[in-house]
């Protein structure tokens, strides 16, 4: 019996720590974002501020070109300021001999090691990002080139832009796991035209960094950076135009935790971990308190040769030493044994979570199990007299017992609630309506350097294909997001409010979407547009399109090319002058979790003539073979390209992955909690079953059947289980309001959801008590009192 008690403890706890410690080194690996840069204290991120005519004040993580190095030129406490941004779709990179290597590229100046340092380990950081087409390269990528030495001088090209030949001058050491910075590739920011690395206003694409000198306040700043506002930035035109516009800086180490849906993952993921540790450990201390009857003769000996309280505390520790060290070997096993899924879970490899920072915490969380499970039961031991050690010592510490028990359901119940309502979330962010309908819809880039040729080629030979019903063309795709563009009242200079622009899109694009047209025409020429409803709602807000929309004109900036390329009337300050033709219904731009709730605007777009880079195809019925198909169609007209070819329904499903990796994550610490409770309330039965034996005997020989015993047992269960969950739904209550807060549709509370995973735990637990008490239920009375 002692070997299979030793079994049961050492299962429970090591599963329980397998889960727990692994989730705390993520919790840890999380928080530890950042935190290995040199002086990372001094680093920080430049953001914008700004307010629309009198709305609320918004910020945003992007600067126009001039910004960050005019930190540096204007403010004496900068010691350095550089930049970065994006310049292709396209990961795939090749070299002269055809092969491909895939790598993340950003464009950044000779000052970003002086922000960032990384070892560089081959070439002049500083003369290779100041030279055009150069190329620095992180040691992963170099690897995969040949090696440090061997990549220098090799060009590459992406695929998406084959005219632009980059040469490899330096290699740098590459960015650890738990950084913001996943950067394979840095290009010369010299590569791209100075109007924009040069630009003080609009353009908002870089990401600006600073590193300030040691000791500086950033707040101390605000005038200073006010004052170099003034020199280059026309602030009262801007405000006279109704926009207020400035820059704070916010400390680096914190932007990855800042993220909303970051730092809830982590709450959340914390929770878990504490609650799957505290119900193992209760467990573990809960199956010693059930032995104490059996072994209070064994205290009692001891006491009697001398025994004291540390000699007590000592034995104690020594088997839960060995228990726990038991429990440790299982847990490695168990985890490196799961390393895979454990990957695909929490988005990391099981390698990388046990930094400095993790490998501390998770010896900390080890040291407090064994204190806990040592302390609780030492100090009840030491309480057994030792005259009644020899009088059949019956005591139970059944109080001790049932509050351990309570504590478990309480648990169970937490983490069984959360799970239900974290799923349906899921399910309503993936399958809920978002004002468009991705369902049998293919997609692709067509790419930048290609696009404008091939466009109508790639249609036909689309359209060529039995499965597809209809090829169309856009610069956007909703749930990407949008950029940013303000709204003119033609012949006037005020601007009225930012839209989400979706620039260009072929005419079918909102049959094939499901995107409702409320009234009028889709677009017809290049001086038509459609509106949202919601900026028909914004216009009429301030004044505008009081007597309808259909046939007003209104201007909007960031359309110079367009205004230029398709002849298009222009505002007194540049703007291009549109008509509104159509007004459609609003549909979600961008997830659920990151949504962009400005008013957004469409525009016609002319096959061959505007650069539409994204391609989708309404096909009858989605399937492996036919997206192999249209992979190699759109290979064959597109020549040496890689295309890769999206279902838009399983991106979307993919917008929400942290989402379903906490379900998951919550779903296997809810049966897992479950299951070690269950172990703690069956070996408390079979206890309480040997204590009252003589007690159940005596019920059954005054009348009592077997099922008032089962009852009997239920009913003393129940009382603590109902208590649990109830406390279980009001904790859990809260908790699922800050989830819900990431969403910007979500589910309604309903206590019947609460009531549906409470009845759940209720159940099982009935049902272990039910099977648990039987036995003895069904036992001969005569066995029982006999030795009476």
């Amino acid at each position: 019996m002692k070997v299979k008690d030793t079994t049961v403890k050492v299962l429970t706890l090591g599963i329980g720590l397998a889960i727990g410690l692994v989730l705390v080194a993520k919790v840890c690996f999380e928080l530890s974002y950042d935190k290995f840069y040199d002086g990372i204290e001094d680093i920080y991120c430049i953001r914008t501020g700004y307010v629309i005519n009198d709305e609320d004040e918004k910020d945003y993580g992007q600067v126009s070109g001039a910004v960050a190095p005019g930190f540096k030129a204007a403010i004496p406490e900068v010691v350095a300021g550089t930049r970065t941004t994006m310049l292709f779709n396209s990961d795939r990179f090749s070299d002269k001999d055809g092969n491909v290597i895939t790598g993340n590229l950003v464009l950044a100046d000779t000052s970003f090691f002086d922000v960032f340092p990384r070892e560089i380990l081959a070439g002049d950081a500083k003369a290779a990002l100041g030279k055009c087409g150069s190329l620095m390269v992180s040691r992963s990528f170099a690897d995969k080139m040949g090696g440090v030495s061997e990549c220098i001088g090799k060009t590459l090209i992406n695929e998406e832009y084959k005219d632009l030949n980059m040469t490899i001058e330096g290699v740098f050491e590459d960015f650890p796991k738990n950084g913001s910075l996943h950067y394979n590739l840095l290009l010369s920011m010299e590569s791209y035209p100075a109007e924009s690395t040069n630009n003080w206003v609009g353009n908002d694409r870089y990401k600006g960094y600073v590193r300030l000198a040691k000791g500086t306040d950033p707040s101390s700043l605000n005038d200073a950076i006010h004052k170099m506002q003034e020199s280059y930035q026309s602030l009262e035109e801007l405000e006279k135009n109704g926009i207020k516009l400035w820059y704070f800086l916010a400390p680096f180490d914190s932007m990855h935790t800042s993220d909303k849906s970051v730092r809830n993952s982590i709450i959340i993921l914390g929770i878990v971990a504490l609650l799957l540790l505290l119900v193992s450990v209760l467990n573990y201390v809960l199956l010693v308190i059930s032995s104490v009857v059996t072994r209070a003769k064994e205290i009692g000996v001891r006491k009697c040769y001398g025994a004291e309280t540390k000699d007590i505390y000592g034995i104690l520790a020594k088997e839960t030493a060995v228990n726990l060290a038991l429990s440790l070997v299982l847990a490695a096993i168990v985890l490196l044994a799961l390393r895979g899924p454990i990957k695909n879970l929490l988005g990391v490899a099981l390698g990388d979570l046990f930094i400095p920072q993790t490998i501390l915490a998770l010896i900390i969380v080890i040291l407090l199990v064994f204190v806990i499970a040592v302390m609780i039961p030492a100090n009840l031991y030491n309480r057994i007299p030792i005259s009644s050690a020899f009088r059949n010592y019956t005591e139970s510490s059944r109080k001790w017992k049932l509050a351990l028990l309570f504590v478990q359901f309480f648990i169970s119940a937490f983490m069984v609630v959360m799970v239900t309502i974290i799923s349906i979330q899921y399910n309503k962010a993936v399958n809920g309506n978002m004002g468009y309908n991705p369902k049998n819809i293919l997609m692709f880039s067509n790419f930048s350097n290609q696009g404008l040729d091939k466009a109508q080629m790639i249609a036909d030979a689309m359209k060529a294909i039995p499965e597809v019903e209809d090829v169309q063309f856009s610069y956007n795709i909703p749930y990407e997001g949008s950029n940013g563009d303000m709204i003119l009242i033609p012949g006037s200079e005020e601007q009225l409010f930012n839209v989400a622009d979706q620039y260009e899109a072929t005419g079918g694009g909102l049959k094939m979407m499901g995107i409702e047209l409320l009234d009028g025409h889709i677009p017809t020429n290049h001086s038509e547009a459609l509106v949202s409803e919601s900026f028909v709602k914004k216009m009429q807000e301030l004044s505008y399109l009081s007597d309808g929309a259909i046939g007003k004109s209104f201007a909007i900036t960031g359309h110079g090319e367009e205004a230029e390329q398709d002849d298009l009337e222009v505002n007194t300050e540049g703007s291009a002058i549109y008509t509104i033709c159509g007004v459609y219904a609003d549909y979600l731009i961008g997830s659920l979790s990151s949504t962009d709730t400005r008013p957004s605007a469409l525009f016609y777009g002319e096959v061959g003539k505007h650069f539409m880079p994204v391609a989708f195809l309404k096909v009858s019925k989605v399937t492996p073979e036919l997206i192999d198909k249209v992979k190699k169609t759109a290979e064959d007209v597109y020549g040496d390209a890689s295309v890769e070819v999206g279902v838009m329904s399983e991106t979307i499903r993919g917008l929400y992955e942290d989402t379903r990796k906490i379900r998951n994550t919550i779903l296997i610490g809810s049966i897992f909690s479950l299951l070690i409770a269950l172990f703690g309330l069956i070996g408390y039965i079979r206890n309480e079953s040997n204590r009252r034996s003589k007690e159940m005997a005596l019920r059954k020989i005054n009348g009592a059947d077997t099922k008032e015993i089962i009852q009997i047992f239920v009913w003393d269960i129940l009382k603590i289980a109902i208590v649990a969950v109830i406390l279980a739904d009001i904790a859990a209550f809260f908790a699922a309001r800050k989830f819900l807060a990431m969403f910007s549709q979500k589910i309604t509370l309903n206590p019947l959801l609460f009531l549906a995973a409470d009845l759940v735990v209720l159940a099982i637990i009935v049902i272990a008590v039910i099977l648990n008490s039987i036995r003895i239920a069904r036992a001969n009375p005569v066995d029982s009192l006999k030795s009476e």
